[in-house]
């Protein structure tokens, strides 16, 4: 069951002993591909940094915490990224381009916020949507002018609404690029694709923090 609106998020729980714990969104990416392939078993995750804990408001305590009657378990969405044929998994936001200054530009979030960047005000780890932004796929790109402008916005999340800026909340999204742009998840950069296709995967991971 995905998060509503006005309703509490998660529920009193610690982890459990012998859980994994992320200190960053890498180690929450291995983590989660794990389990998803197989090579782990499903089990909650502890967060101790990183931007999802971020999101979730940066609690104090690290490793005490969550074995603590403080911690707080949660599902979270997953998205499931198919570059190339490719299957790669997303705890943040998938973000497809070359350059920030020029060209296509593909941000699809399932959170607030990557790194120092509020890319998409509305998301929610848990809402059960594809939160997509995109200049130069569907429509005009933003000019040199109102790229450095945007830039300067993104850490405020006043960069949309903007005319410019594509802004969907969806299941999916597919794109086929003229040529291969670099793909970053999580902000790790993990290759290039020409064909990318993302999915929204509804309480697909859970977190403690």
């Amino acid at each position: 069951m995905t998060v509503r609106r006005n309703q509490p998020w998660g529920t009193a729980g610690a982890l459990a002993e012998g859980a994994p714990i992320a200190t960053s969104n890498a180690e929450l990416r291995v983590a989660v591909a794990r389990q998803r392939t197989g090579d782990a078993p499903a089990m909650p995750i502890g967060l101790t940094g990183g931007d999802l804990w971020r999101v979730v408001g940066a609690p104090a305590g690290g490793t005490d915490r969550l074995r603590s009657e403080h911690a707080r378990t949660a599902p979270i969405d997953l998205i499931e990224v198919n570059a190339d044929g490719e299957t790669h998994w997303a705890c943040i936001g998938a973000v497809a381009r070359n350059s920030w200054w020029r060209g296509p530009v593909v941000a699809a979030m399932s959170a607030e916020t990557l790194g120092r960047w509020r890319l998409a005000p509305a998301a929610h780890p848990n809402d059960g949507r594809l939160h997509v932004l995109s200049t130069g796929v569907d429509q005009p790109a933003l000019g040199p002018a109102q790229r450095v402008l945007a830039r300067r916005r993104l850490r405020l999340g006043t960069h949309v609404p903007h005319p410019a800026i594509a802004v969907r909340r969806v299941q999916c999204a597919q794109y086929r690029f003229d040529r291969p742009l670099g793909l970053w998840l999580d902000s790790d950069r993990v290759g290039r694709c020409r064909e990318l296709t993302l999915t929204i995967a509804p309480d697909a991971a859970v977190i403690v923090f």
